[in-house]
């Protein structure tokens, strides 16, 4: 990962000044979205730049959070994964962190939605600047936390993840623990993978 945080400084170095601090709010299972009694823990391991990631995030992970996440059926976590350009994906993922809980989701959502725009225009800068807004972080305080050694240790671990667990592709969806597909997922395809999760799991 050395390598990928070099790239990060080099080509983050110039992020605009601003009287603003960052955030050390760690960021972990608090990062999980909807509620703790949810029978049904879906993980997604994604990477911030990874375009059939984006492609989820923008047009079904709404519904799928209407349907599922604010019905308190599924508790959802999104794990960390870099593709390339992986200094970018890594930014990203260090400024939701940064973001702190509350934030954190706004930064994943606000830059997937910018996505395609980057990809187009090749302005990765100024995606991870919006995105990074939006979550509460600008400034000085971006780049404070680019720079933070317990940031980036923290999204080490958050890839050990991904590789202990087998991840191989992004996205690749587990729903309570068990692998259900590498690859986007439809609506349909969610539904029917929760059904089996109910009916999987241990009587009482």
């Amino acid at each position: 990962m050395r390598a990928v945080y070099a790239l990060l400084a080099t080509a983050l170095i110039t992020l605009a000044a601003s009287p603003a601090l960052a955030s050390s709010a760690p960021v972990g299972p608090d990062r999980v979205m909807g509620r703790p009694e949810a029978p049904v823990l879906v993980e997604e391991f994604a990477s911030l730049t990874c375009s059939s990631c984006g492609r989820f995030a923008n047009e079904v992970f709404p519904a799928f959070k209407t349907r599922y996440i604010d019905t308190g059926k599924v508790r959802f976590l999104l794990r960390p994964v870099l593709t390339q350009p992986q200094n970018v994906a890594a930014a990203g993922f260090l400024l939701a962190r940064c973001a702190g809980p509350e934030g954190y989701y706004d930064v994943i959502k606000a830059f997937f939605r910018r996505q395609k725009e980057m990809f187009e225009t090749g302005d990765a800068r100024t995606a991870l600047l919006e995105a990074a807004a939006e979550g509460g972080i600008s400034g000085a305080a971006a780049s404070a936390c680019l720079a933070d050694a317990a940031g980036r240790a923290a999204l080490d671990a958050d890839l050990e993840t991904a590789v202990s667990r087998g991840v191989e592709s992004t996205p690749t969806f587990y729903f309570n623990g068990v692998k259900v597909k590498a690859g986007e997922m439809t609506l349909q395809e969610i539904d029917a993978a929760y059904a089996a999760a109910l009916k999987a799991r241990p009587k009482r």
